[in-house]
């Protein structure tokens, strides 16, 4: 009579790992995020790009401006969402800056 003997299994996988618990790069959630395609937001443009884009940190996330001004205040519409950046364009600018170019 062989016995055949039955390996014990595991309750967790051994070939899979949480690597992002270990990751010094921030984990982004996108499920609270509650900005949308064509939402209106209302933004100070504090950076601007070589290609004339305005940059901005909008609620932890980097939203991207389309031919927006340093120093400016502007109403802007959600164009594109994508994991880590929002672009924008202008619909309206609310103040100009003070700045000569």
């Amino acid at each position: 009579m062989t016995r055949l003997r039955r390996r014990k299994q595991h309750s967790w996988n051994p070939y899979t790992s949480e690597i992002q618990r270990y990751s010094i790069y921030p984990q982004y959630n996108t499920d609270s995020f509650d900005l949308k395609t064509g939402d209106v937001i209302t933004v100070s443009i504090n950076e601007v790009d070589e290609k004339g884009r305005g940059l901005v940190n909008y609620r932890g996330r980097k939203v991207i401006v389309y031919n927006a001004s340093l120093g400016s205040t502007v109403k802007a519409r959600v164009v594109k969402i994508t994991q880590d950046t929002v672009y924008a364009e202008i619909i309206e600018t609310l103040s100009e800056s003070n700045v000569d170019y």
